[in-house]
């Protein structure tokens, strides 16, 4: 929710306070301010779906995790246990088989795989005979990397595409609270006309309050700043 929008609920707000606050106000003023605290209630249900879909963005979903998994205790880490032992002081043979946390995001388990794999495939005959890997052991290795590839796509497509919608729900809402500001705006117009002292009160406990903070500076403000005072001597020429 941006700065405009939380300034529209922060204004309905102060509506409702407002018609709590008046001396038995009429019926069309109450409804109008009970339909106004729904879209306010509604709004800020529709406001926490978004906040967690923006977290939903990073965080890793059960899919991921299964892929990450796979990946790395059926192929990454068996691979790289056998390949320290057997190629030791083979030049980069560390790096190479270097892995990654569980936790780490994809991107680093797939770029961990290609450098695991490039070490497989040159000693795929070793590996299968001295320690008893399946002959299909690099297929299966694929289809893990594969399966992790399609996993992470899933995910931040369908997050992103959640945290879309939740955005534009919370948008739907906010114009349905403008909309029943206004309505409330009219039915206290409506019933205090002739009051000019309560209807002063409510413009402004209505009105969507000004964004805060300080204003921001000129370009060349921010340029002459700093700058010493230079003085016009050609005023001082005679002709």
């Amino acid at each position: 929710m941006n700065n405009r929008q939380s300034r529209v609920l922060r204004a309905g707000d102060l509506a409702i306070v407002f018609v709590q606050g008046l001396k038995r106000p009429p019926s069309r003023v109450t409804e109008a301010a009970k339909r106004l605290e729904q879209e306010l209630r509604d709004t800020r249900d529709a406001e926490q779906a978004q906040i967690r879909a923006k977290h939903s963005r990073k965080a890793p979903r059960y899919s991921v995790i299964r892929a990450k998994t796979i990946l790395l205790r059926k192929h990454l880490d068996p691979i790289a246990a056998d390949g320290l032992e057997m190629f030791a002081g083979l030049p980069g043979i560390d790096e190479s088989l270097k892995l990654p946390r569980i936790k780490d995001a994809p991107e680093k388990h797939l770029e961990a795989a290609k450098r695991v794999r490039r070490v497989a495939e040159e000693h795929e005959e070793e590996l299968i005979n001295e320690r008893n890997y399946n002959e299909n052991f690099l297929e299966k290795f694929h289809e893990a990397v594969r399966d992790l590839e399609a996993a992470a796509r899933v995910e931040r497509g369908s997050a992103r595409a959640k945290y879309t919608r939740a955005t534009v729900d919370v948008k739907d809402h906010i114009t349905r609270v403008r909309r029943a500001l206004d309505a409330l705006d009219t039915r206290v117009v409506e019933a205090y006309l002739d009051d000019d002292s309560t209807l002063e009160r409510w413009r402004r406990a209505s009105r969507v309050p000004a964004k805060l903070g300080r204003p921001r500076k000129r370009k060349a403000d921010l340029k002459l700043r700093g700058r010493p005072e230079r003085h016009d001597h050609s005023r001082e020429l005679k002709p």
